[in-house]
């Protein structure tokens, strides 16, 4: 008897069905300002989010008042006339009966209550700071360390009060585009260990807009350029290398438009950080796009290297870190140090950026701050810090101009994860997200791997971020969170004038391309018995594709093969497996030999029956697909 998959609904699709759900409602004609309907966590991923509907017999601007502890706590935001009014309700406390005030453009007004129950999600162990400096923003952390269940992309206030939350799994950047939206990756998983399917566009409601699915998935960072298009830090091939391709991407399409392999810009095997392996010999944590000189920085943890190259020309212009070990062909990109006093080469750092005045802003982890494993700098003695450097690429000469941390020791080290941001001449904020120690001593290990490592320890597991924002060199903030480790923050305006809401369905744009078909013939013997339980197999099908996750012994050739009315269609599955050095989020706890494998369903289309081909052997997986 053969069992037929259901489809998996994805997450824009559960949200819509949510919205028409409490749009037929309202529109039943039963809710005015005196009786609005409420909807807590509209769209399924935000329980600090609601959304209040009435109608109006006249067209009516609506002011919500969202009431804080204090009057400093309060957000407010206008909404424009209309008589149909669904209002984005954002910034509500937990463990707490929250008052919202609606105000009419007549000035009547109406109270409502929304209680939300206590979450399990890490606070903040202290935020120093003042609202006169702070004022109506939030800080957002997002998690690095998911498998941790408190640990959550969540946001702050100036009082440090949890405002905001993503209960996915959403971690990497976040970042708020022009459109008043915010870019964050996927929930969906494309690769081991972290590499999602894409981004998606959503609002601070948890909305998701568009998701943005690139063949070769997305990891660590993306910006909006200024046409409104996506350049994604991606991959090409992953059994070849990781983590060492760019790619934009067509805003309204989401096709990929342009690509960069760094594999054709830079050495392979050279500049080798205390981290670096074949596959994952660059690691790209940082994109950046500089107007001023059309060109694309990039951030390579396993080599120590901040490194930027043309835009129009893919051509290397320079390297920003220690040069030693890169060989004398690759001097010449280097800098040479005029600094006077302090200065310290920046290792395994992350968050490169170019400010306007051309300097290099990035968050120097200082991870071994060595080249050569004998001269390692132990945890305790270590440290990270942001660090500016003045660049002048016509004498290749190199300035340390400011930097904040190295004063602090270890107890701001960080050895992976972390940003800096600019928000203008002397105004920074430095965000140390990745530290760790274990029975009291700091530890280089990284905080997404340790979760595992120390599974049955955690009493012993101390996982923190340090978030500080200095004003012409004076602390005017500082966020600690324990429980976890938190890979970049951001300040951000839960409303401003930007605000975007729209009803309707998200998109789904872009797409994986069509899954390349085993191209050799199969000798196979079919199996007498089912598939052994040892090989953990699942299959998912999603709208989009058909998800198979498994065990199985590396080198061993595996293959999916689904039948159809007039023929098989097969597909291998790789089983290598491939060093981790640097796992900078732990969405999911995976074993050496597990195995995923994604089948676009692409250009495919009838019903199947699925078969798994192991060594082969083939074994009747009593499923079926209609896609």
């Amino acid at each position: 008897m053969r069992k037929y998959l259901e489809t998996h609904k994805h997450l824009i699709t559960l949200q819509n069905e949510s919205e028409d759900k409490f749009l037929a409602e309202l529109r039943a004609g039963n809710h005015a300002l005196e009786n609005p309907l409420v909807i807590k966590n509209p769209y399924l991923i935000n329980p600090l989010a609601a959304v209040i509907c009435f109608n109006t017999e006249e067209e009516t601007t609506v002011e919500v008042t969202i009431k804080g502890k204090a009057v400093e706590g309060d957000f407010k935001h206008k909404f424009g006339a209309t008589k149909e009014h669904a209002l984005p309700i954002y910034g509500l406390y937990d463990d707490y009966e929250n008052t919202v005030v609606l105000t009419l453009g007549n000035g009547k007004t109406s109270e409502v209550k929304i209680e939300i129950e206590e979450l399990n999600i890490n606070k903040a162990l202290y935020c120093n700071t003042t609202y006169e400096y702070f004022g109506k923003d939030i800080m957002t952390i997002s998690t690095a360390t998911p498998l941790v269940n408190s640990s959550k992309t969540c946001g702050f206030d100036y009082a440090g009060d949890l405002r905001w939350v993503l209960t996915e799994k959403a971690s990497w950047d976040i970042k708020k585009l022009a459109n008043g939206r915010l870019l964050v990756t996927s929930y969906r998983s494309m690769q081991k260990p972290y590499y999602t399917v894409g981004l998606m566009e959503l609002d601070f409601c948890g909305k998701i807009y568009a998701e943005y699915r690139l063949p070769g998935g997305y990891h660590h960072d993306a910006i909006e350029l200024e046409n409104g298009n996506i350049l994604a830090a991606s991959d090409d091939d992953f059994a070849e290398s990781v983590e060492d391709y760019v790619v934009e991407v067509d805003r309204a399409t989401g096709e990929v438009v342009k690509s960069w392999s760094l594999l054709n810009i830079l050495p392979r095997e050279l500049g080798k950080a205390g981290d670096w392996n074949h596959h994952d010999w660059f690691h790209n944590n940082a994109v950046w796009y500089d107007k001023a000189t059309n060109s694309i920085t990039m951030s390579g943890r396993h080599q120590d290297a901040v490194i930027n190259f043309g835009y129009d020309t893919g051509e290397l212009n320079w390297i920003i870190g220690d040069p030693e070990g890169w060989g004398e062909e690759w001097q010449r990109y280097f800098f040479k140090n005029v600094t006077k006093g302090d200065f310290d080469w920046q290792y395994e750092q992350h968050a490169a950026m170019i400010l306007p005045n051309g300097d290099v802003f990035l968050f120097d982890n200082g991870t071994y701050r060595s080249k050569t494993e004998e001269n390692r700098v132990p945890p305790n003695e270590n440290f990270s810090r942001g660090v500016i450097y003045r660049i002048n690429t016509d004498k290749m000469e190199i300035e340390q101009v400011w930097q904040y941390g190295k004063e602090r020791g270890a107890e701001f080290y960080s050895p992976y994860i972390s940003n800096v941001d600019y928000y203008g001449e002397g105004h920074y904020m430095i965000h140390s997200g990745g530290i760790s120690t274990f029975r009291g001593k700091h530890t280089d290990e990284l905080g997404a791997l340790q979760v595992n490592k120390y599974k049955d320890q955690h009493i012993h597991l101390t996982l923190e971020s340090t978030t500080v924002e200095l004003l012409n060199d004076e602390v005017k903030y500082e966020l600690n969170v324990k429980g976890g480790n938190y890979y970049r923050a951001r300040r951000l305006a839960l409303y401003d004038e930007s605000t975007s809401f729209k009803l309707g369905k998200g998109k789904f744009l872009g797409g994986f391309g069509v899954t390349p078909e085993f191209g050799m013939k199969i000798k196979f013997k079919d199996a007498d018995e089912e598939l052994p339980a040892k090989n953990n197999v699942s299959l998912v099908l999603e709208e989009d594709r058909l998800a198979l996750r498994g065990t199985f012994i590396e080198g061993s050739q595996v293959l999916l093969e689904i039948k159809g009315k007039d023929k098989s269609k097969f597909y291998s599955i790789p089983t290598d497996v491939h060093d981790i050095t640097a796992a900078c989020v732990s969405f999911e706890e995976q074993k050496e030999n597990d195995v995923q494998f994604y089948l676009s369903r692409e250009e495919l289309s009838g019903e199947f029956d699925i078969y798994l081909n192991i060594d082969n052997t083939r074994y009747d997986t009593k499923l079926s697909v209609k896609l």
